[in-house]
């Protein structure tokens, strides 16, 4: 189990979550397959595909567990398994990359990197198209730096490249070419506009056509789920600590520059 504390500043998914879950992992006994409960906003995409890669490496089978929500980098994650498992508050969102950038005031603010990209051929198409002066927009191209929008073209690509990679190595891998499209609506903003979107199981399992089972909410393995969901995130709120991992022998919970391990009781 991977739960992050949402009202923490620093609960999102980062390469030092990544001594944490090989500690989950060394200590789970059973190779043949694991069962990965997460809720996250999301973080780093290279820690994600870190996090996939030793899943992937050390069991034979994955499904992700979505409780509440898995966004962003969490929702990669989910797109490496073999299964994911969603109730009908469950939901995914869009893998589109988010470029942090100084503003002027020195604060940083993430934006869109399909933003920048659509900026630029807003202004092109003003001035081709609509005949406006160019000079009307010398103001704002001068702010456009050639490296930026490069980093976007390229965290799209990459963003788009995992997707597909790890959808046909597992989850899509007897469609291709579904594989290729759902990469495609995931990473580039045309399909879905705000990162924030909200994918549940309706729209995961019918548009994008995904592997995705709907749990029962009758059925004693959601109540006990949503149990487990909700003690956790109870006690992150009440410690503010930033995460909890636990498996069926460890619990650890991690706060910015400590961490507090728990051995359970047999």
């Amino acid at each position: 189990m991977y739960l992050s504390n949402p009202t923490h500043p620093f609960a999102m998914l980062k390469k030092e979550d990544i001594p944490v879950f090989e500690e989950l992992i060394r200590t789970v006994s059973n190779d043949e397959g694991i069962d990965l409960l997460i809720n996250s906003p999301g973080g780093d995409p290279n820690t994600a595909e870190k996090i996939l890669m030793m899943l992937r490496h050390r069991f034979k089978s994955l499904h992700v567990i979505i409780v509440n929500y898995a966004k962003s980098a969490a929702t990669m994650i989910a797109l490496g398994s073999d299964k994911i498992l969603m109730r009908y508050l469950a939901e995914l969102g869009p893998i589109d990359p988010q470029i942090q950038i100084v503003r002027p005031d020195g604060k940083i603010e993430t934006i869109p990197a399909i933003a920048f990209i659509e900026g630029l051929a807003d202004i092109r198409n003003r001035i081709v198209k609509d005949r406006d002066p160019p000079e009307m927009y010398m103001p704002m191209i001068a702010q456009i730096r050639p490296e930026i929008l490069e980093i976007c073209h390229n965290a799209i690509e990459d963003a788009k490249t995992f997707a597909n990679k790890w959808l046909m190595a597992y989850m899509l891998k007897d469609a291709p070419e579904q594989a290729k499209k759902v990469a495609e609506m995931l990473t580039t903003g045309k399909e879905y506009k705000s990162h924030g979107k909200v994918i549940n199981y309706k729209e995961a399992k019918e548009k994008l056509r995904l592997n995705v089972e709907l749990i029962d909410e009758n059925s004693e393995l959601w109540d006990k789920l949503w149990e487990l969901y909700i003690r956790g995130e109870q006690f992150l709120r009440i410690t503010n600590q930033a995460k909890l991992f636990e498996n069926e022998k460890v619990s650890i919970a991690m706060q910015v520059g400590e961490m507090r391990v728990a051995k359970k009781s047999k």
